[in-house]
């Protein structure tokens, strides 16, 4: 912790504050949000209600029951992709509802 007044580079104040718990989960949500949009592509994107990423678990409400049930025979292989996407293994599951 620094004194007041005392000069700190910018670098490792944005690196401090990105590293808080609060914060660090939000843009992890936001970056799976994301991947989810980017893998799955615009039509998927039309029957996606809401995406929320919380402790590893993606999960995914959908307008339509026949894509539901469609996803959720290729559920291993969304989490491989979207986990591709971001370059690190963030889902570990995925509730499609």
């Amino acid at each position: 912790m620094t004194k007041r007044g005392e000069l700190k580079n910018i670098s490792k104040v944005i690196e401090e504050v990105f590293s808080q718990k609060q914060i660090r989960i939000g843009i992890d949500n936001i970056k799976v949000q994301d991947a989810w949009k980017k893998t799955m592509g615009k039509n998927i994107q039309k029957y996606t209600f809401k995406v929320i990423y919380k402790k590893g678990i993606l999960h995914v409400k959908l307008k339509s029951s026949v894509l539901r049930e469609e996803l959720t025979y290729e559920k291993l292989k969304i989490i491989k992709l979207i986990n591709t996407e971001l370059g690190k293994e963030y889902i570990k599951d995925l509730v499609i509802s």
